[in-house]
């Protein structure tokens, strides 16, 4: 017997079938494709075997629903609204769709849905022929994947070492340069506000970057908070005009989770072929000029030159050293007295971080403790500094029977540790020392873009008993407003302004005023880096008591400190 397939709008026999060759057809369907038919309006009303192994339902549970009930949500309302366009027009419509098996599983299907026409020409069914495709998918979610950054989706270093590598063997292509781009105090925010927003800054900080890139520019991640741009050029000058195109992309604030954030960049720049022939070379080239890039403040870039490679190779050394020095806690304190301008008297010490390398001697403290900074081990260096700043006033206070405070420099990385207050508790329970014999300076960079956090810490800080010193006064350009939303109880008038009373009238004018402002608040008023008796002199007329700097003492080590207590104290 034959079987008529017939065009019901036409009413036309196209071909003509045996039950035998029917029963072919639909045996090799069921094993290749997944196959349904609905009605006009979305209805199923035939699903083969195949549709239901991967969609896991049964026949009964899926005839007589609607098609929506696979719905997996990856799609917006748009496509589907396209697709029913189109066959609602009595076209054929192709495409991939993700649909949601009864495990909640996702799956992949290639789709063909043929419209079939009444005759008015309007779907009265339609037949659903798919592929699943989810394998394919996946392969191409992880190729995908294996060549993107997961949190960015900018290209990774795996991709980048791939891609360099072609641009270096087509000698053809000539010259290209690589930017290596790193975010300044990138830490600060993720210990702060917390990684989730962390992350968010980063993507949009991609999202600009890929804006950026055009023909000719490629942007990567690398890892943290490093990032590369690849760029071709063909005058040097062009260099500094995309580089600086680039600094240009961050100096608008960033939005994230309600918090604003500015960022600055360092970068270095290394060229192909004059800076290396591989990817490792000018990778670690364009490395060591954003290094160099950093000694300068705000937002900047170096061409790299072949000299920075020992200034690397020496801050590397010195990282290294600094790291042993730490796990050996292997720093000096030393102490510089601060002494009342009237009666002479010892009333405190600052507490100053020194340390000596045998063979090199004194290392600097602003060429070390930048460098723990930007290596993550500021929080180690000042809870030991902390530590030994408290025996120490403790044992001075218990040997004289004074009340004398020291006072030791903290760094926004420490405000911004959520455990900071905690870990400040458990020193002083471990060495005994009185909270109000402890005085913590701080200074403006602590105050921006995390002033409520900071203003809380250091309440529960004075809530404790210690004391809080606002360092280098009259430096920041917000310096006397923040007087008004911290608790502080000591302003320190920096050096800047003491070295130039006595040539500069307008430098008394500003201590003056500086000194009485604070006073008139209920502050104590340091005036450091007093050497001559004219400054002295100066200041005792300003009615400034308290005075630190050369003229009484250098900085001494705590067996010289211990020495002289005698003639700094009033015994009586």
């Amino acid at each position: 017997m034959l079987y008529n397939l017939q065009d019901k709008r036409t009413g036309y026999f196209d071909v003509d079938y045996t039950m035998e060759e029917l029963k072919d057809i639909k045996y090799a369907l069921d094993q290749s494709a997944v196959v349904a038919i609905t009605d006009k309006t979305g209805t199923i009303t035939f699903v083969n075997d195949h549709f239901c192994e991967v969609s896991k339902y049964s026949r009964e549970e899926l005839i007589g629903k609607n098609h929506r009930m696979l719905n997996s949500g990856v799609h917006p309302k748009s496509f589907f609204r396209d697709m029913w366009k189109t066959i609602g027009n009595g076209h054929v419509w192709k495409g991939e769709i993700c649909n949601r098996a009864k495990d909640n599983q996702l799956y992949w299907v290639q789709t063909t849905i043929v419209p079939f026409l009444n005759a008015q020409g309007k779907p009265y069914q339609y037949i659903a022929i798919r592929v699943d495709i989810t394998a394919q998918k996946n392969m191409k979610k992880v190729e995908y994947l294996a060549y993107h950054d997961e949190l960015t989706n900018l290209p990774n270093k795996r991709k980048l070492t791939m891609h360099f590598e072609e641009l270096i063997k087509k000698e053809e292509h000539g010259t290209f340069g690589v930017l290596f781009i790193d975010i300044d105090d990138f830490k600060k925010i993720n210990d702060s506000f917390g990684h989730a927003v962390g992350d968010l800054f980063l993507v949009e900080f991609a999202n600009r970057l890929h804006h950026f890139s055009v023909n000719g520019i490629t942007s990567y991640r690398l890892h943290g908070d490093e990032f590369i741009i690849q760029f071709t050029y063909t005058e040097e000058k062009e260099i500094h005009t995309l580089v600086q195109s680039v600094i240009e992309l961050f100096k608008e604030k960033f939005l994230i989770g309600g918090h604003e954030f500015f960022a600055n960049i360092s970068a270095g720049v290394s060229l192909f072929p004059k800076d290396g022939n591989t990817t490792e070379e000018l990778l670690k080239n364009a490395d060591t000029a954003m290094f160099s890039a950093k000694d300068i403040a705000g937002s900047n870039f170096l061409l790299y030159e072949p000299s920075m490679n020992q200034d690397y190779e020496e801050l590397l050394l010195l990282e290294n050293k600094l790291r042993k020095k730490l796990i050996q806690s292997d720093f000096e304190l030393y102490y510089q007295p601060k002494i009342h301008a009237i009666t002479g008297e010892l009333v405190g010490m600052e507490a100053l971080i020194r340390w000596f390398e045998p063979g090199i001697g004194y290392i600097p403290p602003d060429k070390f403790i930048p460098l723990a900074e930007e290596r993550g081990l500021i929080e180690t260096l000042g809870e030991w500094t902390l530590t030994t700043a408290c025996h120490q006033i403790e044992q001075w206070n218990k040997l004289h029977n004074t009340e004398l405070r020291v006072a030791v420099n903290i760094f926004a990385t420490h405000i911004i540790q959520p455990s900071f207050v905690q870990k400040v508790c458990q020193i002083i329970s471990e060495t005994g020392v009185n909270p109000n014999h402890l005085e913590l300076e701080i200074t403006e960079n602590i105050m921006l873009n995390q002033s409520e956090k900071s203003i809380m810490v250091l309440k529960q800080l004075r809530e404790m008993g210690i004391r809080i010193a606002f360092d280098d006064f009259g430096t920041g350009y917000s310096s006397i407003g923040y007087l008004n939303q911290y608790p502080v109880d000591t302003i320190k008038i920096d050096r800047s302004f003491i070295r130039n009373l006595d040539s500069k009238k307008d430098s008394t004018t500003i201590v003056s005023i500086m000194n009485q402002l604070g006073q008139s608040l209920g502050l104590e008023v340091v005036a450091e880096g007093v050497e001559t008796v004219e400054e002295l002199s100066i200041l005792k007329d300003l009615n400034c008591t308290i005075i630190q700097g050369y003229y009484y003492s250098k900085p001494l080590s705590a067996e010289d400190f211990t020495k002289k207590m005698t003639s700094f104290i009033n015994i009586n």
